[in-house]
């Protein structure tokens, strides 16, 4: 299980952002805490268990974690997006999602009408390759990637 850190979580945001806000020097965590917290989350346990068992569930609880409590100043839930498809993509599995359907979904996440469990059973997902090791190319090309391919959620993202 490879799970997103601090620095992937803060070069999505910049890349959500286009990089502006890393240019000028004023891309800012709004409460690194609650940063930490979304990084740490999908990993957590409770009595000695997995508070989170499976993959969906783990990235569930990060894009909870990112959308709801917006550890960033701006993009918190395209944040949320990018990091759900790579957490996904680097452990073997590919969303297949509707465009207009994670949209909602995401909002639905933000303004907390949806918990991770129902989270977790929405995904649809498939297999494909994963990337277990951290590779700086490799992973800033998949990220890359994953903003042309959802340009149009992280669009309509950005507008709500």
């Amino acid at each position: 299980m490879r799970y997103l850190t601090l620095s992937e979580l803060i070069y999505i945001n910049g890349a959500v952002l286009d990089n502006d806000q890393i240019m000028t020097g004023k891309q800012k965590v709004r409460d690194i805490d609650l940063l930490e917290a979304a990084v740490y989350r999908p990993a957590a346990s409770a009595f000695g268990e997995d508070a989170y068992p499976t993959l969906r569930e783990k990235t569930a609880a990060l894009l909870h974690s990112l959308a709801r409590n917006h550890p960033f100043t701006d993009g918190n839930k395209r944040t949320a997006a990018v990091a759900t498809v790579f957490m996904f993509e680097v452990n073997g599995q590919r969303v297949a999602w509707n465009q207009a359907e994670a949209l909602n979904t995401f909002i639905a996440a933000a303004e907390n009408r949806l918990d991770v469990p129902a989270l977790a059973a929405w995904f649809p997902l498939e297999e494909c390759p994963q990337s277990p090791e951290p590779d700086e190319a490799r992973d800033v090309a998949a990220i890359r990637r994953i903003l042309v391919e959802q340009k149009w959620l992280l669009d309509e993202l950005q507008r709500r």
